[in-house]
């Protein structure tokens, strides 16, 4: 038996364990062989980060030299430029002894002092302030100095960077569509380096890459990233527990996808917490739908200080908002009938949802023609079931 959770998540998961990611990997590395341009769009817990981990393991296992970089880790567009040029010096300046040289070069016009620690054979760099006005062409110039930079060693590169609207964002207000012009104009012009944009503003990365008046219209192909298919989440779900020689019924899998809502995080989250509440009980048995509540009523009250942080942080008509789109399950959540139960006017329920959205608790999933408003976290739902609803 093994000793081993087969259900991982909260971390970036390797190749061999995504479930059923085949298709994204493959345009993600033919993106990164071919110097391309790609937009990876996709809710939050939906393993964008494990993709681009994965194919940033194999396209290294093929040569191609991967910077990978997540926007949101940076609080300055300076810090987030000086991490490329610190990569930029360990893996395509060459020699140590050249390596700053050779970025005065290329990269002259951000002045960048580089240090080599070789206690961990670590490079940093430092960039000179700019005033503001100039910091809003850092990137280009930046990406502009690594492609030439590329060109020079012959090597395959990709830049990678996760949470991509977060660059926009740091470009201060009002300066994101100009941001969105000087990028463009730089990327569009690059033959050396291949870029691999993710980001989880679904909305905004869908019309930055779909209006023909926004700069990155047409500028690289999309992939968006939505729930693994159920029938392969049942087969990797139903092996996980054979491994520990558990049965599990059909009907108590089909719960798990029901209740974390085929989010892939909160599927494998859920899972994990049953696989080990079997391998608990003192006698083998079969996993059925009761466990499987039994389980999330654990996770759920376990959460419960966070999930009343975030519920007291929100206005009443907030409040009432997010109820009504848990009782709905954010279909027809604009209703007459959904208004009137909830007491709300259409414009307050609109501007309501509007906020949750803006703050990251819901999202709205447009597909086949409809719309439905969804929690980013699923076990909110359930906690707001547990301790709000029956109140």
């Amino acid at each position: 038996m093994t000793s081993r959770n087969p259900f991982q998540y909260g971390r970036e998961l390797a190749g061999a364990e995504l479930v059923d990611r085949e298709d994204e990997l493959r345009v993600v590395l033919d993106t990164m062989e071919q110097a391309g341009r790609l937009f990876m769009i996709g809710p939050r817990r939906h393993g964008k980060t494990s993709i681009l981990h994965a194919a940033s393991e194999q396209a290294e296992e093929r040569g191609i030299v991967v910077l990978r970089r997540d926007a949101e880790a940076f609080p300055t567009l300076r810090q987030l430029a000086e991490s490329v040029v610190a990569g930029a010096a360990d893996r395509l300046a060459g020699k140590i002894s050249r390596a700053g040289a050779k970025l005065r070069t290329f990269f002259g016009a951000l002045r960048p002092e580089i240090n080599y620690n070789p206690l961990d054979q670590s490079f940093s760099a430092t960039i000179t302030r700019q005033p503001r006005k100039q910091e809003a062409m850092m990137l280009t110039t930046l990406l502009d100095g690594l492609d030439r930079m590329a060109a020079d060693s012959g090597r395959k590169v990709a830049v990678v960077i996760d949470e991509f609207q977060h660059v926009l964002k740091l470009q201060g207000p009002g300066d994101g569509l100009a941001a969105e012009r000087q990028l463009r104009a730089a990327i569009q012009r690059h033959r050396h380096v291949a870029y691999v944009l993710s980001g989880s503003k679904i909305g905004l990365l869908s019309q930055m890459t779909s209006d023909p008046a926004r700069p990155f219209y047409r500028l690289g192909s999309r992939l968006f990233v939505g729930p693994v298919p159920r029938n392969d989440f049942r087969t990797f779900i139903r092996t996980g527990f054979e491994s520990a020689r558990t049965n599990v019924e059909e009907d108590a899998i089909t719960a798990i996808l029901d209740l974390a809502e085929d989010v892939p995080y909160n599927v494998q989250r859920l899972a994990h917490s049953c696989w080990n509440h079997a391998r608990a009980r003192e006698q083998s048995g079969t996993l059925s739908t009761t466990d499987v509540n039994q389980v999330l009523d654990r996770l759920v009250r376990r959460d419960d200080p966070f999930y009343t942080q975030v519920w007291n942080r929100l206005t009443a008509v907030q409040q009432r908002a997010l109820l009504a789109l848990v009782k709905t399950k954010g279909v027809g959540l604009f209703s007459h009938a959904t208004l009137k139960r909830h007491e709300l006017p259409l414009s307050s329920l609109r501007s309501a949802v509007q906020k949750l959205t803006n703050s990251g608790i819901a999202r709205p999933e447009e597909t086949m023609g409809s719309i439905r408003h969804r929690l980013e976290d699923p076990f909110f739902a359930a906690w707001i079931e547990l301790f709000v609803a029956r109140n």
